[in-house]
């Protein structure tokens, strides 16, 4: 499929310039048309990397900046500038590395429930795997719990969540920002205004209540730290109000990534089901390294060399944002002999980019691509320093802060999901792994739910999974 596209499409809606780059490899020239040696050959990415400057910015939103997320409140959104830089240097300092795996106990310890989740209530596996990315978020950024996906917590923020991404999908709006008198509607031929502003309030509602909970939960004796809290001692040097920096921990939200951990793990578990070959070697890895007696923990993780392959692999296959979010150009420059000129949106089709000529039968599931190559491509001896391995986090100064906690919550259940479980097919029952009829579309794609079966590989790791949710229940308890 992605083989088939041009490197670069151009388009147009009305006045606005759309670009979608589909392949890695591009040349980039100064905007003056002579030919700068160190940008010749360069793939797209270093124009967000090396470049960055002038490729971070974000197309204006009339439904995001004006109306839910007012008063540049949310990173997610706002154009490159002054107001980004100081919200991401926020975000920087309580995602750097020391603090991320601080979390790995509280990690181990909700992948720990998932099990137990799923080896006592198999049938609900779906919403199990939906509760354990909520509910890392919910604990690290604001210090609380979500014990169930039933728990009010848990389903508010999807239903927020949800709605929130439903708008700012293509298309779900009329394009407000390419025709601007459409702002001026009145309220009968502009629904899309009071659905905004709706959103706005359950939005802002539902976050100062995290809020509230969060430091009446830290002033108890034992109570947990937060990444929340974190950010209310360092405001005099971030200089953040306490609106921002409530909106900064709902920011964390998208860039933590519930959706995508949630919506990865699911591709995981599809790919599971109609693969075995691939689930006996991930199998025969994790008893190799754990054996019968204990689920996988962080402290195994470097071991898991077949797994991280699997993981990359998952990733490749079915990336979350597979049609990437957008960039905005802020002055005139060329890229690939065209003249982009400034304001041109450009599009990073993360599907297409792991679907070029550069990998083996791109459309398959094949974890071995990654075992002697950086970048899962055919050619192992490719050495790229700024290529990256997945493009599902983003390029540039724009890339998701959140990817290293996404990627620890990934392999800890990942290995835990093989350890404990035999993955397949429900008996009688077919498996759609199709993009087109097997997933929910969207700006954020996810697995429809599918019948699958989870069979405890031996009443010895059920008793395993038991003995080490009991060893957790006081740790999570602490989270209010």
């Amino acid at each position: 499929m992605g083989q088939s596209l041009w490197p670069i499409i151009g388009l147009k809606l009305g006045p606005q310039n759309l670009v979608i780059l589909n392949d890695h490899e591009a040349v980039a020239e100064y905007a003056n048309g002579e030919t700068c040696g160190e940008y010749l050959s360069l793939p797209f990415h270093r124009l967000f990397d090396r470049r960055g400057g002038i490729y971070s910015s974000r197309p204006p939103s009339h439904i995001a900046n004006d109306l839910i997320f007012q008063n540049s409140v949310h990173p997610l959104f706002l154009p490159y500038g002054d107001a980004w830089r100081q919200l991401r240097k926020a975000l920087q300092d309580i995602l750097r590395t020391t603090h991320v795996d601080d979390l790995l106990p509280l990690q181990d310890a909700e992948a720990t429930q998932t099990l137990y989740d799923l080896l006592h209530t198999p049938d609900s596996w779906y919403d199990h795997i939906r509760r354990y990315s909520t509910a890392v978020i919910l604990a690290s950024v604001f210090g609380l719990r979500g014990a169930s996906y039933d728990s009010p917590r848990v389903k508010r923020l999807y239903e927020v969540q949800n709605q929130n991404t439903a708008i700012n999908e293509l298309g779900a709006t009329p394009p407000i920002d390419a025709f601007p008198f459409l702002k001026s509607l009145p309220g009968p031929l502009a629904p899309w205004r009071k659905w905004a502003l709706d959103i706005r309030v359950q939005y802002r509602a539902m976050l100062f209540d995290l809020v509230k909970e969060s430091k009446e939960n830290s002033r108890k004796p034992g109570g947990p730290d937060c990444f929340l809290a974190k950010l209310h001692r360092d405001q005099e040097k971030s200089g953040l109000d306490d609106e921002h920096v409530a909106y900064l921990g709902g920011g964390l939200v998208m860039e933590a990534g519930s959706d995508t951990t949630a919506s990865t793990l699911l591709s995981f578990l599809l790919a599971m089901a109609s693969h075995p070959e691939v689930l006996a070697k991930c199998q025969q890895e994790a008893d190799s390294i754990c054996g019968p007696e204990r689920s996988p923990s962080f402290k195994d993780m470097d071991k898991f060399t077949y797994l991280r392959c699997t993981m990359n692999e998952t990733l490749r296959w079915r990336p979350v944002a597979a049609g990437g979010v957008p960039h905005m150009l802020t002055q005139d420059d060329t890229y690939k002999g065209y003249i982009l000129p400034k304001g041109t949106i450009l599009f990073a089709n993360t599907w297409s980019i792991h679907r070029t000529a550069d990998f083996d039968d791109p459309e398959a599931f094949k974890p071995g691509r990654w075992a002697n190559s950086t970048f899962g491509t055919r050619d192992t001896s490719v050495d790229d320093e700024k290529r990256r391995p997945q493009y599902g986090f983003g390029a540039g100064r724009r890339i998701c802060q959140g990817q290293r906690l996404a990627e620890n919550s990934l392999m800890v259940n990942m290995a835990k999901l093989v350890w404990a479980f035999d993955i397949g097919v429900a008996t009688g029952k077919t498996l759609d792994t199709s993009m087109e009829t097997g997933y929910i579309g969207g700006f954020l794609v996810c697995p429809k739910e599918f019948p699958l079966a989870l069979r405890p590989r031996s009443r010895e790791r059920a008793e395993s999974i038991d003995r080490e949710m009991d060893e957790v229940r006081d740790f999570l308890g602490r989270f209010g």
